[in-house]
């Protein structure tokens, strides 16, 4: 907790390899302000854009039952919703504070994989888009990227959760300290038995979410292969749009 942090700690060493690939007098402190600045975008970006199009998620999905949440015109609607985002990743934000041993440390593990299923979700869609405007000629453009990406990121996944290495997989950490605590033993980086079982609940945290992505994956995975199968089956394009429709003067 003393120390600088990740943030400038990252930023302290792109602006090293940076500084040695385009040397300069007192460039050190550009390429240093450099990634700082390109960090904040980044993080403060991910979680902007991520929140909205969880609202638009969570209000499609919460209007399969409620048919008045689906209203992107209802503020109601549109705090719930977005409510329930903030709420999902400020979870997170508030173990930090009240956890050394959560936060940022259960949130990184996840990232990469998160991040990269999300370009897998999007590449997905669009494959089947080309399908359905019987386009598929081009569809290796986003197919060949979609399955690499599906590939890396279930394998990781996996890695994640079922490595006997707890320095790897998250179940594993999670009996390793739960073993300990039995035991009435105390593990770094743990100072004491509540921090121990922080360190389990974050373990079990990391394998709950990320079971979560598999499954949401999958389960878009299986209806892409389901609307492109009946696309293709279709002579006719397939594709169509919402027709506009003009928000009230209020």
């Amino acid at each position: 907790l003393a120390r600088a942090g990740g943030a400038p700690t990252l930023a302290v060493g792109i602006a090293q390899i940076l500084h040695q690939v385009l040397p300069g007098e007192n460039t050190m402190a550009f390429w240093y302000h450099f990634a700082i600045l390109f960090e904040a975008l980044f993080i403060l970006t991910a979680v902007d854009a991520g929140t909205r199009a969880g609202r638009f998620m969570l209000q499609d999905l919460l209007g399969s039952f409620v048919p008045a949440l689906k209203r992107t015109e209802s503020w109601g609607a549109n705090m719930l919703a977005t409510g329930g985002c903030v709420a999902l990743w400020g979870y997170l934000l508030y173990q930090g504070v009240v956890d050394p041993l959560g936060g940022i440390n259960t949130l990184w593990p996840l990232f990469g994989i998160s991040n990269q299923m999300l370009a897998g979700i999007a590449l997905m869609l669009g494959t089947v888009v080309l399908i359905k405007m019987k386009r598929q000629r081009y569809i290796w453009v986003t197919l060949v990227p979609a399955t690499w990406l599906l590939i890396c990121t279930t394998t990781a996944s996996f890695i994640k959760l079922f490595d006997p290495n707890p320095a790897v997989g998250f179940l594993a950490l999670a009996k390793k300290y739960s073993a300990a605590l039995d035991a009435g033993q105390v593990l770094a980086p743990a100072k004491d038995i509540g921090q121990m079982q922080h360190v389990i609940l974050n373990a079990y945290t990391n394998a709950g979410l990320t079971v979560l992505f598999l499954i949401v994956v999958f389960s878009i995975l299986f209806f892409a292969i389901k609307v492109a199968i009946a696309a293709l089956g279709r002579k006719e394009r397939s594709d169509k749009e919402t027709p506009f429709q003009a928000l009230p003067d209020a």
